[in-house]
């Protein structure tokens, strides 16, 4: 066994090459067929058999002692019929495990919740229907919220401490009244909710507008930003220089075991690797830094807001937005508090964070970055 790192690496292990929604800022919903650079990447569910033997490389040739395993990148892991297998296997392997979900669907959320995952996030970005299916489409916003009341019920009746997470994405449409109901709705429940800016994925797209390549439906999308892409490329810029902590600490693995470039890239096109159990760690670190995409992702400063780390710049430029539109809120999502009413002052949110009630020296990984950092997209949108 090669000699390891106290430093934690982070493996997004997608489960699931497919989704039940179609938000527009994924690439799920936005790399359509007709505009794709190149290919469109292949749907498939991930075998027990694969999981397994994916673990046990990561123990044997990985470079962390504390790897963290999340069961999801682009696709919704509550789609797979065994992700309870997935996530009770992880766990018995001594590693951080959670997962990521739009949270539409529930016919195996009991048996995760008893299954025990570190952490449960809930992505959405509104409190009524007519919002959130603009930005979460195909949803059900009422769904999503029986669901959160059910993880509620399963989290007692299985006597599980799980942090729960809920990712509220942030755009202009939605930083008003919905946002507060659903901080009220997550009190209720005791949830952790984290407002974060909400960004145009993938790499490709980014880099597709710079050309001036934007279809009529993205740019709708566009106008919804509270920070628009190439904005938040002209405040990351200056900070252009440093490294990309998605590249030099975290692998995405894909359900059938290719490994694209990074968790923000979509086209088939920047496969790295065409086997993860096939391959080293320090081979298939050679092949990210090798990769050609990397030099004008960085160049415009994209690796530093995809990561979430361009600190409190993107929150001024957003609060900055959302008070030009009449916004009653503003938005902190690299410091606290992270909601304040311009009336009534900070919106109280009651949930513990996680360091507060697991007993794991372990975090969430690169879709929480700035709570790495202090405490990405993450999410990033999804």
């Amino acid at each position: 066994m090669k000699k390891k790192s106290s430093k934690i690496y982070t493996y997004w292990v997608d489960i699931v090459g497919a989704c039940n929604l179609r938000c527009p800022s994924c690439p799920r919903g936005n790399f359509t067929s007709d505009d794709v650079v190149e290919a469109l990447p292949d749907a498939g569910l991930m075998t027990f058999e694969m999981f397994k033997d994916i673990l046990h490389k990561i123990k044997e040739d990985g470079p962390s002692l504390n790897p963290q395993i999340h069961l999801y990148n682009w696709g919704e892991p509550l789609l797979h019929p065994e992700v309870a297998k997935f996530v009770e296997y992880a766990l018995s392997q001594g590693m951080y495990c959670g997962i990521s979900a739009n949270l539409n669907i529930d016919g195996n959320l009991r048996d995760v919740v008893k299954a025990g995952p570190d952490f449960i996030r809930v992505s959405l970005s509104g409190f009524q229907q007519e919002t959130y299916g603009q930005t979460h489409r195909r949803g059900n916003i009422e769904r999503v919220k029986a669901n959160m009341r059910k993880l509620r019920d399963y989290m007692t009746e299985f006597n599980k401490t799980i942090y729960i997470e809920v990712n509220y994405h942030v755009y202009k449409h939605n930083a008003a009244a919905d946002l507060e109901n659903m901080i009220e709705f997550c009190n209720e429940l005791r949830f952790n909710i984290s407002p974060v800016w909400a960004f145009y994925l993938p790499i490709e797209k980014n880099l597709e507008l710079l050309k001036g390549n934007v279809s009529a439906e993205d740019q709708k999308l566009i106008d919804l930003y509270a920070i628009p892409p190439k904005r938040a490329m002209e405040l990351a810029l200056p900070h252009r220089k440093q490294y990309c902590p998605v590249r030099e600490r975290a692998t995405v693995i894909n359900f059938n075991g290719t490994v694209p470039l990074c968790c923000n890239t979509y086209d088939k096109a920047h496969i790295v690797a065409d086997s993860f159990l096939d391959i080293s760690h320090d081979a298939l670190q050679q092949a990210k830094h090798d990769n050609p995409l990397c030099g004008p992702c960085m160049d415009n400063g994209l690796h530093v807001f995809l990561a979430y780390e361009a600190g409190e710049i993107m929150d001024e430029e957003g609060n900055k937005v959302l008070k030009e539109i009449g916004s009653p809120l503003e938005i902190h999502q690299y410091t606290e508090p992270h909601v304040i009413s311009r009336e009534k002052g900070p919106l109280p949110i009651l949930a513990k964070l996680e360091e507060q009630i697991s007993t794991r020296k372990k975090i969430r990984g690169l879709r929480a970055w700035p709570h790495y950092l202090a405490a990405m997209v993450g999410k990033r949108s999804g």
